[in-house]
């Protein structure tokens, strides 16, 4: 019987061979981040609220990047991941809210677009630091124990 966590055994359209195992869930993620990005990036110099675009694409990725091996792939670096990535889009959405409030009514900014700011980065420090521990435990997981033979 194939293991499904990782695929082994037959598979659907005849290669018997061992897949990658990410789940089809994650390599959803990647594609979609990946198709978000550049649309982001092309489009975000005309509309800055298009950018959120990109920053939404980054944070699939990272989810994707961060997924577990041997149980459901959503486990807690990837849910770390992603609340770190809904924080950076919110701090991000309010800094520019606050932004284009403060020049409609030309006056200064109000100092909560600095913690808003602030808060962007520690989100975007948090969901790297997530990918990474969650990249480190796949990468252990995947090892074989020391005294196994091959």
């Amino acid at each position: 019987m194939p293991d499904k966590a990782t695929n082994d055994g037959p598979l659907p359209g005849g290669d018997q061979g061992r897949t990658a195992g990410m789940p089809l869930g994650a390599r959803r993620l990647v594609l979609i981040g990946g198709l978000c990005i550049p649309v982001g990036l092309v489009a975000g110099p005309y509309l800055f609220g298009i950018q959120l675009i990109a920053v939404a694409g980054v944070v699939a990725i990272s989810v994707a990047l961060s997924y577990g091996i041997g149980r459901a792939w959503f486990t807690r670096w990837p849910r770390l991941t992603a609340a770190a990535g809904g924080a950076w889009m919110a701090a991000t959405i309010g800094y520019w809210l606050t932004i284009m409030a403060a020049a409609d009514a030309s006056a200064p900014v109000p100092e909560v677009s600095s913690v808003l700011f602030s808060t962007g980065v520690a989100a975007v420090i948090m969901m790297a630091a997530a990918v990474l521990a969650g990249t480190i435990a796949r990468f252990r997981s995947r090892r074989l124990p020391a005294g196994a033979a091959a």
